[in-house]
C-alpha cells in the first residue's frame, strides 16, 4: 500500500530540489520522483518495494520504446 503524499508535501519537496539543483530541470526531477518515493516506501514491505519499482520500470520502458 502505498503512503499517500498531499499536495503540500509535494509543493514543500518541488521547492527543495530547486534549492539543491538551481537551473538543473532533469536534476530537480530526478530528486523529486527520488523523495516521492522514499515517502511512498516508508510503509511497504521490501517485496511491496520491489513490485513498485518493476511496475514504474514497465512504465518507463512503454515511454521511451516506440510503438
Amino acid at each position: 500500500m502505498h503512503k499517500t503524499i498531499d499536495e503540500n508535501a509535494k509543493e514543500e519537496i518541488r521547492k527543495r530540489v530547486q534549492k539543491e539543483f538551481p537551473g538543473c530541470k532533469t536534476l530537480q526531477d530526478l530528486h523529486y520522483y527520488r523523495y516521492l518515493k522514499e515517502i511512498e516506501w516508508q510503509t511497504m514491505t521490501p517485496t511491496e518495494i520491489i513490485e513498485d519499482i518493476r511496475k514504474d520500470a514497465g512504465e518507463i520502458k512503454k515511454e521511451a520504446l516506440p510503438e
